[in-house]
């Protein structure tokens, strides 16, 4: 596609060159650029449509199974299709359904090239420059190419899809199986979001239409998990007291920084074992500053919903705070 695009640009006179750069396709040769790049974005749709509605539909058969060996119940069977057409019948947190978002990856990314062609005759780069920024450099591996970008697009918006498939996967499976209350289970490390941390141990009917089911965002982590009406649970949750992956961390610092607490133990109390530096990090310094110094609760970062309130939100409430600290 890029071989055969670059020699259409190559065939392009000046006023075809500008009236491409004004979005204007006016002519054969303009028409025929334009449909190259439809046609390339709506087979990369298509496929990438069809394959993932195989691996999701294997996906939901595997999540629904391995709940009811983990709670030792049975339920009535459903089929992948069935599981995967209603997960696509719920939107994910912000409204957006799982066919729109994976039609907006390949629309962004045939934005994105025609804005590149437009920009680059624009501003006179030669037409090797033009792909090139498309496909990216060699040298870097073609990690700074706007294909890349599309790559990453892909790769964070089907780990975010294939999070909401699991997770209603896992909702059926807990109302099938009886459990009338859910707890909402965020990860105990640095690279949890500030909405998950707030929801940590929150617990709710199952039926509750204002529960907050994850993913509540890009690469969340999140579960609910099934429980009694207290939201107590049985067993232990890992924390790792770091913003940094397992992998990340050397071997020689593991040990202080990696283990397991009581898995009723809620974000808010594993931060106030963390150290100075964690805290900082993950409220950043004037936040930290309120936190260890003016007495602000955990909670009392957030509202209702699990938002991090701005600064300015938080003067607001507690102006005296502030002025005492000199913030």
């Amino acid at each position: 596609m890029l071989t055969k695009l670059s020699n259409l640009l190559d065939e392009l006179n000046e006023k075809e060159k500008t009236a491409l750069a004004g979005g204007l396709y006016s002519t054969a040769l303009l028409k025929e650029i334009r449909a190259l790049i439809s046609q390339w974005f709506n087979t990369t749709n298509d496929m990438l449509i069809e394959t993932f509605t195989i691996s999701a539909v294997a996906l939901a058969v595997y999540e629904a199974k391995y709940m009811s060996k983990v709670f030792g119940g049975k339920h009535k069977e459903l089929k992948g299709e069935q599981l995967y057409k209603a997960a696509k019948r719920v939107p994910l947190a912000g409204g957006a359904l799982v066919d729109e978002l994976l039609s907006t990856i390949a629309e962004v990314a045939r934005q994105r090239v025609e804005y590149a062609i437009r920009d680059g005759l624009n501003t006179g780069v030669t037409n090797q420059e033009i792909i090139q920024r498309i496909l990216g450099t060699k040298r870097l591996k073609y990690e700074d190419g706007l294909l890349n970008s599309s790559k990453i697009d892909i790769e964070r918006t089907v780990r975010t899809i294939r999070s909401h498939i699991s997770n209603q996967a896992y909702l059926n499976s807990y109302k099938q199986l009886k459990f009338e209350h859910v707890r909402f289970v965020s990860v105990l490390d640095g690279r949890t979001s500030k909405i998950c941390a707030a929801l940590d141990s929150s617990v709710w009917n199952i039926n509750d239409p204002t529960k907050k089911v994850p993913p509540l965002h890009p690469h969340c982590r999140s579960i609910l998990v099934p429980t009694h009406e207290n939201g107590q649970l049985v067993g232990s949750r890992a924390f790792i007291m770091d913003e940094r992956k397992f992998r990340d961390i050397p071997k020689n610092e593991r040990e202080q920084l990696i283990g397991q607490l009581d898995a009723n133990m809620s974000f808010k109390e594993f931060f106030k074992l963390t150290d100075d530096f964690f805290q900082k990090e993950w409220l950043g310094p004037k936040r930290y500053q309120l936190y260890k110094e003016g007495q602000f609760d955990f909670d009392k970062f957030f509202d209702p919903e699990g938002r991090l309130y701005t600064l300015e939100e938080l003067k607001e409430l507690d102006e005296r705070a502030f002025k005492v600290l000199g913030l």
